[in-house]
């Protein structure tokens, strides 16, 4: 049970340190406060990272960390810190990686023990109540008496650690050629599941950026079998439990092959990247229901996860009422008593006792089919039956809104805030609302004006009106992409010499000698036993790779070689993992697709701005795209011609063709 005595969670803002405050265990903040109690009073450090969200983080909390006996033992023997993995990427990436040393799974709840000094010497997961405390009591023995067995494993996990940092180039030879990123969305493409979508087996994750590499990949290269693959697996998505079905928005995975069984906590981070996905897959297929997935998740996102001042909550809780799941699921009683003499149909149409049937006779709406299939099907009028379904939603949302909502993170992260402005800027691109511009706008103005330190400096996190935590690499990084993306579909100037800002004091303050990528955290973190270095791209692309794409797109914009010749270089440093391990490098072959064809299109003269918003639904995934009607401070477009009269030119490393009057005409011109 919690005590009613806080511990110094309590002055956390965090919503997952504030879960732990009233823990019996005596809990601290990582921080310098910790780090020197552990030293001081010779006792080891007990680090458990978690999120607010994670279901298996809240089950040990309840079986553990509010068991007095356990926190009597971990309190005696430990200096215990919790660390909110969304809030300090940092440290949960230096110990994730030393429980990956020793040959384990990783995830979450992250459980490590440390020696005072902060080397690591054991770490696992989720663990039942005994468990756990044979492991401490074990640990608690061999620290006490000083078992030289301890001591060399702290020695070579810190070693490992220090060495893992970066890529040994000497164990690579090979070239960074064109045809990797073909190479390497082959690789990706041959292990989708052929029935379901996304990849192979259980549970399964959607990884939006790989998929949008091998969107990039199969129209760049008129692979009509991969586009097919992509189309496949988004609407095996967009059909499953894993997508919202009657309020928009996608869960974190299935736990299932068929994407039915969601872990029903939605993140931020994940539905920016899937609107992305969505819009970006439209255009290239005409796909009705990516569009419906985009309106239906921005939607839910701005009336779900909008704090009063622009910026994005981080997440949606799994549980409610200590019930996985529990807020999102449906009897079928339930349907015959809200909707009637419609019930039947809307729940065959959502799959209700066969294909939505999960356990204890609840049911996870899927969608496997479409409107018109459906209609066709059953004999139905399309339009009737698609005003029947529009009124049972509105019914059914209206009688789950009723019931106790799962929790809300709501603090605010930079890098994923960053995400969801690229979003909705690809989202206006493509359907043009200028609502979503807006958001783009006003959301971008708060992480740029808040979500700053005393000094000016960007922070990680915001809740509460406050943030004190550095920003790390992927803040930056993503970040400044956003501005770029938001640029291109404006031709507001302000944001790309903002993002220039943003990646140049990046590259200050992530620096490493005499290497060309960068470090996870601020350079000369003393904190760690090792600053990490993120290289490989997972469900979010990696910090180095998305610092790589904005050096790449700022470089052509400015005319800057020193910034595509370090990209350049930072691809190079990578490019043996990217063949070997394509599917962790999605991102890094999305920059050398733009570093190897740097195309750009320039629209300058009266009526910029108008042609630009025109031409937005035509302009390939690819394609960079830049306007101004006047003056311009970027190089790019100012030696385009400074007359009225509406040009339009096209760029790559070949140079710029002659201007045309028009998009479509400058475009078949360059050969697009």
């Amino acid at each position: 049970m919690k005590h009613t005595t806080p511990n110094s969670l309590i002055h956390e803002t965090s919503p997952y340190l504030l879960q732990h405050a009233y823990n019996p265990v005596q809990w601290q903040p990582w921080g310098t406060q910790a780090l020197e109690e552990a030293r001081t009073t010779n006792r080891m450090l007990l680090v458990s990272i978690g999120y607010s969200s994670c279901h298996w983080c809240h089950v040990m909390e309840h079986e553990s960390f509010e068991d007095a006996e356990v926190a009597a033992l971990m309190n005696r023997h430990f200096v215990c810190i919790k660390v909110d993995r969304e809030e300090r990427p940092d440290v949960d990436q230096v110990f994730m990686d030393a429980v990956h040393l020793l040959g384990q799974r990783g995830g979450w709840p992250l459980n490590c023990v440390a020696l005072p000094d902060g080397r690591p010497v054991w770490g696992g997961t989720y663990f039942r109540r005994d468990q756990w405390m044979g492991i401490l009591m074990q640990l608690a023995d061999l620290y006490e008496k000083q078992s030289p067995e301890l001591f060399e494993q702290a020695e070579q996990l810190s070693q490992a650690l220090i060495n893992n940092r970066f890529v040994n180039n000497d164990t690579f030879k090979n070239v960074l050629s064109d045809a990797l990123p073909v190479k390497m969305a082959e690789s990706i493409a041959a292990r989708l599941d052929p029935v379901h979508g996304g990849s192979r087996g259980a549970p399964k994750f959607p990884m939006p950026d790989n998929l949008l590499f091998l969107l990039l990949i199969a129209h760049k290269e008129g692979n009509n079998e991969m586009m097919q693959n992509v189309r496949h697996s988004l609407l095996q998505m967009a059909s499953g439990g894993i997508y919202d079905q009657l309020a928009g928005g996608f869960s974190r995975y299935s736990v299932d092959e068929r994407w039915h069984v969601p872990h029903f906590e939605k993140m931020l981070y994940d539905n920016a990247q899937l609107i992305n996905l969505y819009a970006t897959a439209y255009p290239l297929m005409k796909e009705a229901r990516f569009e419906e997935v985009c309106r239906e998740t921005i939607t839910f996102l701005i009336a779900d996860m909008l704090g009063p001042e622009g910026g994005f909550y981080a997440a949606l809780d799994a549980d409610s009422e200590g019930v996985e799941g529990k807020f999102y699921v449906w009897r079928s009683d339930e349907f015959k008593e809200l909707l009637g003499n419609e019930a039947g149909i809307i729940g065959t149409f959502f799959g209700m006792d066969s294909e939505a049937l999960w356990e204890h006779d609840l049911n996870v709406l899927v969608r496997r089919r479409s409107i018109a299939d459906f209609c066709h099907r059953n004999g139905l009028n399309k339009a009737q039956f698609g005003q029947t379904l529009q009124q049972a939603r509105s019914t059914l949302l209206s009688a789950r809104a009723k019931r106790i909502p799962p929790a809300l993170d709501d603090k605010r992260l930079a890098s994923w805030n960053a995400l969801m402005i690229s979003a909705l800027c690809r989202a206006y691109a493509v359907f043009g609302e200028e609502a979503w511009l807006r958001q783009a706008k006003s959301t971008a103005g708060f992480v740029m004006t808040i979500m700053k330190d005393n000094d000016g400096n960007l922070i990680r996190s915001w809740k509460n009106g406050s943030g004190s935590i550095p920003a790390f690499l992927d803040d930056y990084a993503l970040l400044a992409n956003a501005l770029i993306s938001l640029f291109e579909v404006s031709g507001d100037e302000s944001m790309l010499h903002h993002a220039r800002n943003l990646v140049t004091t990046a590259m200050q303050r992530f620096g490493t000698d005499g290497q060309h990528i960068f470090n996870y955290a601020p350079t000369g973190q003393q904190e760690l036993i090792a600053n990490p270095v993120e290289v490989y791209d997972n469900v979010v692309p990696s910090s180095n790779a998305s610092m790589c794409m904005a050096l790449i797109r700022l470089g052509m914009l400015f005319h800057d070689s020193v910034m595509t010749d370090r990209a350049e270089k930072m691809l190079a440093h990578v490019a043996g993992l990217m063949e070997s391990y394509p599917g962790g490098f999605s991102h890094w072959a999305q920059a050398l697709m733009l570093l190897r064809t740097q195309g750009l299109m320039v629209i300058r003269g009266e009526g910029a701005l108008q042609a630009l918003k025109d031409a937005l639904p035509l302009v390939p995934p690819f394609l960079m795209i830049a306007a101004t009607e006047g003056l311009t401070t970027i190089p790019a477009l100012s030696n385009k011609g400074t007359g009225s009269k509406l040009q339009f030119w096209y760029c790559d490393t070949q140079g710029c063709r002659l201007p045309k009057t028009g998009f479509a005409e400058s475009m078949e011109d360059a050969g697009l």
